[in-house]
C-alpha cells in the first residue's frame, strides 16, 4: 500500500526538489535579466558642470551659441548615453565627439530640433566627453541642453595653457581630410587641423578664428566680434591667453609688400592691445609664391621691437592649395618646436602622423603610419593603382606600397641650390615590372614645372632589393630652388616598394 501511494505521489504531484529548483531558476533569471533602460534626465545648457571653450555667446545662458570651428563642450558623467539639443542656424555643420580620449568619426548636424545622439550603449561607469565644432558654415550653432542617461559631475581641470589662432582657409580646415583640394564641407575639420594638433601637443585649449578667403585686414575687421555674424564684442579678458598665432597674408599677395607690411603692423597693434601679456607669433608658410609674406615676416616682427613677439614659418611644397591632416601635423610640429624654443614649453608628440620630411629625409618611408582619413604622407593615396598593403612580407615591417603599371607616388622636401639628394628604397615585382625614380628641383612658385629633373629606371625581380638614385641641384638657376620632389613610378607592370630613405646635403 505504501508503495502504491509513493508511486502515486511521484506521478501526480510535483516533487518539492523540482519546485525549489524552479524558484532558484526564476530568481537567477531576475538577477541576470538586463535592467530596463534608465530614463534620460534633461541637463540645462547652463549647468555649472558643463565647460565651454571658444567664443561662446553666453548672454542667454540656456541657449549658448558659437560660430568659430574648434569650439568645444566638455562633460563628465557616470552613465551610458548622452544626446544634445543643438542646431546650426542656417545649414549643415559638423561636430566630432571624443569619448574617453577616443576620437569618433565626424557627424553632421542639421537645422532641426531633433536631439543629436553623441554617445550610446556605453559601459556603466564614468565617462569624459568632448564635443568639438568641426566646421563653421556662416550661422552660429545654438545649444539648448542635453539628455543624459546617468549623473553629471564636474569635469577634470582645464588645460593649463590657452592659445588663439587667426587664419584663413588652411587654418579653417578646408580639404583637411582630402589630399586634392576638395573643399566640400564633409572634408573640412578642425580637431585635426594644426590649431587642434598644436594645442594638444602643448597641453593647451584654443580658439580658432579662421575662414576661407580671409585677409589680414578682413580678419582685423571682425576679430573683436564674438563670431562672423554675431557682432557682440568679444571679452578678451574672459580667457587668459598665453600664445596668439597669426597665419595670414596668403590672400594678400596681390597687394604688394608695402601694403602687406602696413596691414601686418595695424593688426599686430590691435592684437597686442587685446592680448597684452600673450606671446604673439607671426606664422607663415614658405615655398608657394615668389611674393609671399614669409619672405619678410621676420623683418616685420623685428621692426616691432617686442620681446614677446616672434616670427616662424613652415614649408608649403605639396601640390594642392590646402593641407590635409598629415600636412597639418607637420605644420603643428614646426610650430610646437618654435614655441619650445621661444617659451621653453615642453611638448608632446603629435597625435597625427607627420607628413613633412625631417632633416632631409622623407616622412613615413616604411609606410607604417596612416592619417585618420587614410592618407599616408605620399601623394596620392587615393589615386588609381596606388595601394598601401598590410602584409608581414614587407621589407621593413608589415606595410609597403603596391603600384600598378602607370601609377606614381611622390613626396616633397626643402632643398636649395647646390643641394645633393640621394634616395634609396627597396623594391620588387613578381612580373618583371620597372621602377622609375625621379628627383627634381623646383622654385618657390606653385604649379610650375621643375627647374631641373633627373630619372633612372630599374627592372625588378621578385625579391626585395635596394635601388639608389642621386642628383645634385645646380648652384645657380633662373629662380632660386626651394624644394625637391622624389617621385616613385611603376612602368610596364605592378611593383612593390618599401623602406624609402633620402638624404639631402645642402
Amino acid at each position: 500500500m505504501r508503495n502504491r501511494t509513493t508511486r502515486y505521489l511521484r506521478i501526480g504531484l510535483i516533487p518539492a526538489s523540482i519546485v525549489l529548483a524552479g524558484i532558484v531558476l526564476s530568481r537567477l533569471r531576475e538577477l541576470f535579466q538586463p535592467a530596463p533602460p534608465a530614463t534620460p534626465t534633461f541637463i540645462a545648457a547652463n549647468h555649472p558642470h558643463i565647460r565651454y571653450v571658444g567664443r561662446w555667446d553666453l548672454r542667454d545662458a540656456n541657449h549658448p551659441s558659437v560660430g568659430w570651428q574648434g569650439a568645444t563642450i566638455t562633460l563628465q558623467f557616470d552613465g551610458t548615453a548622452l544626446s544634445a539639443l543643438m542646431r546650426p542656424q542656417y545649414s549643415r555643420d559638423y561636430i566630432r565627439v571624443v569619448i574617453d580620449g577616443v576620437v569618433q568619426p565626424a557627424m553632421a548636424i542639421e537645422a532641426t530640433d531633433e536631439p543629436v545622439v553623441l554617445a550610446q550603449n556605453l559601459s556603466a561607469g564614468p565617462h569624459l566627453i568632448d564635443i568639438v565644432k568641426e566646421t563653421y558654415q556662416g550661422g552660429d550653432m545654438t545649444v539648448a541642453g542635453f539628455w543624459l542617461t546617468g549623473t553629471l559631475s564636474a569635469p577634470p581641470p582645464a588645460p593649463p595653457r590657452h592659445m588663439v589662432f587667426f587664419g584663413d582657409s588652411n587654418l579653417a580646415g578646408e580639404s583637411l581630410s582630402n589630399e586634392e583640394n576638395n573643399n566640400g564641407i564633409e572634408f573640412m575639420g578642425c580637431h585635426y587641423s594644426y590649431a587642434g594638433i598644436t594645442a594638444r601637443m602643448c597641453n593647451a585649449s584654443y580658439h580658432n578664428v579662421a575662414y576661407g578667403g580671409s585677409t589680414i585686414g578682413s580678419v582685423q575687421a571682425i576679430f573683436a566680434q564674438t563670431s562672423m555674424t554675431n557682432t557682440t564684442p568679444w571679452d578678451f579678458a574672459s580667457q587668459a591667453t598665453d600664445v596668439v598665432v597669426i597665419d595670414l597674408g596668403s590672400n594678400d599677395v596681390d597687394k604688394g609688400e608695402t601694403r602687406i607690411r602696413a596691414d601686418y603692423h595695424a593688426f599686430l597693434d590691435a592684437v597686442r592691445q587685446a592680448y597684452p601679456k600673450a606671446h604673439i607669433v607671426l606664422w607663415n608658410s614658405y615655398g608657394w609664391d615668389s611674393r609671399e609674406p614669409a619672405n619678410y615676416s621676420a623683418a616685420v616682427v623685428a621692426e616691432r621691437n617686442d620681446p614677446q613677439m616672434s616670427a616662424g614659418k613652415f614649408p608649403w611644397f605639396f601640390a594642392q592649395w590646402h593641407g590635409c591632416e598629415y600636412d597639418h601635423a607637420g605644420m603643428a610640429t614646426y610650430l610646437a618646436r618654435h614655441l619650445h624654443a621661444q617659451l621653453g614649453w615642453q611638448i608632446d608628440a603629435a597625435d597625427v602622423m607627420n607628413g613633412f620630411g625631417q632633416n632631409g629625409d622623407v616622412a613615413n618611408g616604411n609606410f607604417a603610419a596612416i592619417a585618420p582619413f587614410g592618407g599616408f604622407g605620399w601623394r596620392y593615396a587615393n589615386h588609381p593603382g596606388v595601394a598601401r598593403v598590410t602584409d608581414s612580407a614587407g621589407y621593413d615591417g608589415k606595410h609597403f606600397v603596391r603600384l600598378q603599371a602607370g601609377a606614381t607616388i611622390h613626396q616633397p622636401n626643402p632643398a636649395h641650390n647646390g643641394a645633393t639628394v640621394t634616395a634609396t628604397l627597396y623594391a620588387r615585382s613578381a612580373t618583371a615590372g620597372q621602377l622609375q625614380l625621379t628627383i627634381d628641383f623646383r622654385d618657390q612658385t606653385m604649379y610650375t614645372a621643375p627647374l631641373i629633373s633627373h630619372s633612372e629606371t630599374f627592372t625588378l625581380n621578385d625579391t626585395w632589393q635596394a635601388y639608389t638614385i642621386a642628383f645634385q641641384a645646380p648652384t645657380t638657376t633662373t629662380t632660386p630652388i626651394f624644394h625637391t620632389r622624389l617621385t616613385i613610378a611603376a612602368a610596364q607592370a605592378a611593383i612593390e616598394v618599401d623602406a624609402v630613405q633620402m638624404t639631402t646635403v645642402l
